[in-house]
């Protein structure tokens, strides 16, 4: 009987395996986080803090705007990025906001420019200095 549960146990083991290598350590997207971001640049802040709306854990985070590669996430916040870009690669439409815990990007915000509105975060931005600028 156990020789013939073995290509079932086996299969579900490397199935596991392979699911778990794509979804560890995988950003996941907050467009909630987006829109309380739109929705303070619509009423005219020029200065968004981050930590306010944020109710996860993270170390660093920055803002990227259009024909940005994952290449370019990975070198600017050295870490390894597993995620959507929302299409920044390829859109002129919308930004992108990364934030990171250690080595991982552990949330990807859209941001819309259909505002009219650019977001900067000159430098790499900490819980301590998080402050989104709009302009």
């Amino acid at each position: 009987m156990t020789k013939k549960w073995l290509p079932w146990i086996t299969g579900a083991v490397l199935l596991i395996t392979v699911l778990s290598m794509f979804l560890v350590n995988r950003a996941t997207e907050d467009l909630i986080l987006g829109k309380k971001i739109e929705e303070q640049a619509a009423n005219g802040a020029t200065e968004i803090p981050l930590s306010p709306l944020t109710d996860f854990d993270w170390d660093k985070a920055h803002v990227y705007g259009p024909y940005t590669t994952e290449d370019i996430i990975e070198e600017s916040l050295n870490i390894k990025f597993k995620g959507s870009t929302h299409g920044i690669e390829i859109l002129e439409d919308r930004f992108l906001l990364v934030f990171a815990k250690g080595k991982h990007a552990i949330k990807t915000v859209p941001i819309s420019r259909r505002s009219g509105n650019n977001y900067e975060s000159h430098d790499i931005l900490t819980p301590t200095n998080d402050v989104l600028l709009v302009k």
